[in-house]
């Protein structure tokens, strides 16, 4: 599977190409141009985040080939490994 890589000045997030990117360039420039705004993107996983694109924001998009695996979602996280305090404390 293709995705991007987008770094937002120095945050870095993991998109899946199933989003339609042409449209969420235009939403970032409009957002330059209009002086700043949110810009919603979704992330692998499923995970919509919203950015905040300014004038003096550095955007850039790059293809990976490998993206990071998706995360499983926290409950199945929680409901596989699940702890107590006395698993820390003897």
């Amino acid at each position: 599977m293709n995705a991007y890589r987008l770094t937002v000045n120095s945050c870095h997030y993991v998109v899946d190409t199933e989003d339609d990117l042409t449209e969420w360039k235009a939403s970032v420039a409009e957002a330059v141009q209009s002086g700043g705004g949110f810009v919603t993107v979704t992330t692998a996983g499923g995970f919509p985040t919203a950015l905040l694109i300014t004038p003096n924001s550095t955007v850039t998009l790059q293809r990976v080939r490998h993206p990071s695996p998706r995360p499983e979602p926290w409950t199945q996280l929680l409901a596989e490994e699940a702890f107590t305090y006395e698993d820390f404390y003897d």
